[in-house]
């Protein structure tokens, strides 16, 4: 009779093991399917869209609308906001105006200031290397440098602040 206890009790004991891996095994893979689809909807979010539109800003006088041509030219196509010197007063004389026209026009056209909008090319431009195949490779502080950034921790915070991430994290994101 003590056997036949043993040997129910040692199945009893199986039987309960095997349920608890099972139901382990199944909890990591439903675990893992809703960590894939939360990445994948932040990814999706982060095609950052927020890229200024120099074509919808119209001024209000014929001086400011070339300043924003100008602009336009100077952020899209010379891409200044990879210089990290670059300032407010070295960007309104590459221009030919003056520091407080060309902080006018930004505030009043873009709604925002000028570190803002240098951040934000920045970031789009962290955005743009973080996803492309050919600087996958790169530490995140050279991707940080290329965007002009001075050191690892400004681009890092800036990052965080613009896309709501760590660049690291959307890297990872982008890399799935």
């Amino acid at each position: 009779m003590p056997i036949l206890l043993y040997q129910v009790l040692l199945l009893l004991v199986t039987a309960t093991a095997v349920f608890f891996i099972i139901m382990f095994v199944q909890s990591r893979k439903a675990y893992k399917r809703l960590l894939k689809k939360n990445l994948e909807e932040q990814q999706a979010s982060f095609t950052f869209s927020d890229k200024i539109d120099f074509l919808e800003v119209k001024a209000d006088n014929n001086a400011d609308q070339d300043l924003i041509v100008q602009l336009k030219t100077m952020f899209e196509v010379d891409k200044v906001y990879i210089d990290p010197d670059l300032s407010l007063n070295q960007l309104a004389k590459k221009m030919g105006t003056n520091r407080a026209t060309l902080s006018h026009v930004i505030n009043q056209y873009f709604h925002k200031s000028f570190p803002a909008l240098l951040n934000q090319y920045r970031v789009n431009e962290a955005l743009r290397l973080l996803t492309e195949k050919s600087s996958k490779d790169y530490k995140l502080e050279v991707i940080g440098e290329m965007c002009g950034y001075r050191n690892r921790q400004v681009f890092h915070s800036a990052f965080k602040r613009e896309t709501g991430i760590t660049p690291n994290h959307f890297r990872k994101i982008s890399e799935e």
